[in-house]
């Protein structure tokens, strides 16, 4: 089908660290201009002992039109372990201003079903400048409750040199 492919992994069971194996399945479709749509869902039966097995779904979406490109993506962690569930959306809008200048905004969230975790939530800014074969990139990363800790907040810069030859 044009515009349609269609992705599987299977990781198999051995020895008693991974007793059971474990699947996912997705699905992408480009059929239409600008747009790209995607599914995923699967298993992880990895550690079943400690970490619980886990039923995973992925779902995103992009769009590009101009200068502008939108996505969105939402993750959803579904455990038999007692309030281990995640939920995961982000949302991004980038735009090239010219050909050599483009900026980004993202931001993200991770809910915690662990009533005892705060939602950690993720913001970042960035921008890059290409000419000829040097690209000059800057980004600023916010992430409040990191891994659901009320009291662990980071933020960071980072700025990036490549050269092509």
């Amino acid at each position: 089908i044009d515009g349609v492919a269609i992705k599987a992994a299977y990781n198999p069971s051995h020895t008693t660290t991974r007793v059971e194996s474990s699947t996912e399945i997705g699905i992408h479709y480009t059929g239409v201009d600008g747009l790209n749509v995607y599914y995923a869902m699967g298993e992880n039966n990895d550690d079943p002992y400690t970490a619980g097995r886990k039923e995973l779904r992925n779902a995103a979406v992009t769009y590009a039109a101009g200068s502008f490109t939108v996505g969105y993506q939402v993750n959803e962690v579904d455990s038999d372990k007692a309030d281990k569930d995640q939920d995961f959306s982000a949302l991004g809008i980038s735009y090239a201003v010219n050909d050599d200048v483009s900026i980004s905004l993202n931001q993200s969230t991770v809910d915690y079903e662990q009533a005892t975790l705060d939602d950690q939530e993720s913001t970042g800014v960035s921008a890059s400048y290409t000419q000829g074969g040097i690209t000059v990139s800057a980004t600023h990363s916010k992430i409040d409750n990191v891994a659901g800790t009320s009291t662990s907040d980071n933020s960071g810069y980072e700025v990036n040199f490549a050269f092509a030859f």
